[in-house]
């Protein structure tokens, strides 16, 4: 009879401000204790989502998601735990999923290993994804109601290949179509520990917190972990200048742009000219668009970077008869600043101000977490701020000018959703 090993810690250290662990199994655990709080966070990625998808699959990472939460009416820990104030959310991403668990930092301890093992050695049935198949078709279809997200979607599938360009949520009969023998092998491929991070941030010193994810794991063998592959890339991406026919009252212009991914220069860039011109009631394009030429009533941007590439959006709500005009406007506006550039005095000001926006964020504790445990799915080596802050400030005005001039003279989208 052959023994099983046991999944044991093979290199613990502290990374920063985070304590990594590294299992036998491929599994990494990340804590974070958050001094003069009195709650924990704990979320367990998995890096499974709809970028791992076969066309056939698309939106399967999604049903498995909600289908990890089906247990026995008679005993449930998700009831058992919200009852004594637990809160427990999950939801999935281009590429990865998440289930998130806050509560009490001293309640972690008999939380975390009931909410654990919600996502382990799952036992999918037929009744179960008939009923669940339900409520997905009803949020596929509310968000089909949903003009802005609507034009997102379909940017997204004219942009980019079909591995980040088909909609998480995936298709209607992909979705009535699911079997579940297919949602099992989903499942075994990618549920697997050396694609699993839990990473918990807490009030309260957490040394419990490897023993209790080693005792969830049957699969003991050693793995090293996967990560996702990053490449410093400026996006080169397909584009539309298009209309799409809605019933609606109003319309929503979109602008999308070559964006980069996530560790390329040009993505601190993207954030600096974000920042200056839609970051507020005193960016450029409110200021232009809506408080001296009344053309939009409301306005709003959306910088989407990935491990190997990514897109820059611009959305502008206006009035069917103001479309053209808004265009003019907006494009105008570009190539103005194209044009002159921006003061390297605003430039500080702006990387200030970012610089500042994240150290705030930290004080949300879910934020932290998130930002812990992305770095680490990116195999990135450093968990700290310094870096990223070292490579924003890098950003001085020649690079912004330079950048907003390659985003225009390169290709890109424009689509307008009007009745």
């Amino acid at each position: 009879m052959t023994r099983v090993k046991s999944t044991k810690i093979i290199k613990s250290f502290q990374k920063g401000p985070v304590r990594r662990s590294l299992f036998s199994n491929g599994a990494v655990s990340l804590f974070h204790q958050f001094d003069g709080m009195e709650s924990a966070c704990a979320n367990l990625y998995i890096l499974a989502g709809s970028i791992f998808e076969k066309p056939e699959e698309h939106g399967i990472a999604h049903v498995i998601e909600h289908m990890l939460f089906k247990e026995e009416k008679t005993h449930s820990l998700v009831r058992e735990m919200e009852q004594k104030g637990a809160q427990i959310n999950a939801y999935t991403y281009k590429e990865y999923v998440c289930f998130e668990l806050e509560c009490a930092a001293v309640s972690l301890e008999e939380f975390l290993p009931k909410f654990l093992s919600l996502f382990f050695n799952p036992v999918f049935n037929t009744k179960d994804l008939a009923l669940e198949k339900k409520v997905i078709l009803q949020e596929l279809r509310e968000d089909k109601d949903d003009h802005e997200t609507e034009g997102l979607e379909y940017i997204y599938k004219k942009n980019f290949t079909d591995a980040l360009g088909h909609s998480i949520g995936g298709t209607i009969s992909n979705v009535k179509s699911f079997t579940v023998d297919q949602l099992s092998k989903f499942y075994k491929k990618f549920y697997r520990p050396n694609r699993m991070v839990l990473s918990v941030v807490s009030g309260r010193k957490f040394d419990k917190l490897e023993n209790i994810f080693c005792e969830q794991f049957k699969d003991s063998k050693e793995r090293a972990p996967f990560r996702l592959k990053t490449i410093k890339r400026s996006s080169k991406l397909n584009h539309i200048n298009t209309k799409l026919k809605r019933s609606m009252e109003s319309s929503i212009v979109y602008y999308s742009f070559d964006g980069a991914s996530i560790f390329h220069p040009d993505y601190y860039a993207y954030m600096v000219l974000d920042e200056y011109l839609f970051g507020g009631m005193s960016s450029k394009m409110f200021d232009e668009v809506r408080e001296k030429s009344a053309l939009v009533y409301g306005l709003g941007s959306a910088m989407n970077s990935y491990a190997r590439e990514g897109n820059y959006i611009m959305i502008f709500n206006t009035q069917k008869e103001n479309v053209k005009k808004l265009q003019a406007k907006v494009e105008a506006v570009l190539h103005e600043v194209a044009l002159n550039g921006v003061s390297e005095e605003e430039i500080i000001s702006i990387r200030e101000r970012i610089a500042q926006g994240w150290s705030l964020g930290f004080d949300d504790m879910l934020e932290r977490n998130e930002f812990f445990a992305e770095l680490e799915m990116l195999g990135h080596d450093d968990f700290g701020l310094e870096r990223q802050i070292e490579r924003l400030n890098r950003v001085d005005s020649k690079a912004l000018q330079k950048l907003l001039v390659k985003m225009l003279n390169n290709k890109f989208s424009r689509l307008v959703m009007s009745a």
